[in-house]
């Protein structure tokens, strides 16, 4: 006779592709739909899985939404490294979450903010995102330095990846790391 030593209850271990199918999906529609308004379904059409399998992995709406919302895996990639770096590494790291992930944290807490549930996401992205940021930077007016790096990846995803300007897209990734990446140091790191 053969057992199942695993509990009959305990959500299935996802597969990375199967997890960031799912996620991406409910981040899509939670940031443009209404909390209320979304339901599983969609959101298991859009990644090719059932909605039963979106319940045995998170549990519920109300976790996948918690989780797909969250900003902490990004947020920790973007601040994986030293403050004397940091400029060229947010910038990178920001290009790979957009060409690997198909992600983008600015734009997702931007569009996700005139939504009615956006006040969480706008929430989040500032407890993960950026608070920690802000408590890296040393010196005056880090409340300013600290939103105009936000804004800077914020526009810096918008003319990349919705409006499509040429003078981003036709560059690089090092090309667009060696343009934005100082400007981003230099509000990290600025002169004396």
């Amino acid at each position: 006779m053969v057992t199942d030593a695993s509990p009959r209850h305990a959500p299935p271990v996802a597969t990375g592709g199967t997890r960031q199918a799912i996620l991406k999906a409910a981040r899509r529609r939670f940031t443009h739909g209404e909390f209320a308004e979304v339901g599983l379904r969609e959101i298991a059409q859009d990644s090719g899985v059932s909605a039963a399998l979106i319940v045995k992995y998170f549990g519920s709406k109300e976790n996948l939404f918690a989780e797909a919302v969250s900003f902490e895996t990004e947020a920790t990639a973007l601040l994986d490294r030293d403050t004397e770096h940091l400029g060229e590494h947010l910038v990178r790291t920001l290009l790979d979450l957009h060409d690997h992930a198909e992600s983008d944290p600015f734009l997702r807490a931007v569009m996700a903010a005139c939504r009615p549930n956006g006040t969480h996401f706008a929430e989040t992205f500032q407890q993960h995102f950026a608070e920690p940021l802000a408590a890296r930077l040393a010196g005056q007016d880090v409340p300013l330095r600290t939103a105009m790096i936000c804004a800077h990846l914020t526009g810096l995803g918008a003319v990349r990846r919705a409006v499509k300007l040429p003078g981003v897209t036709a560059l690089t990734a090092d090309e667009i790391v060696a343009a934005f990446g100082p400007l981003l140091q230099a509000l990290i790191t600025p002169c004396p």
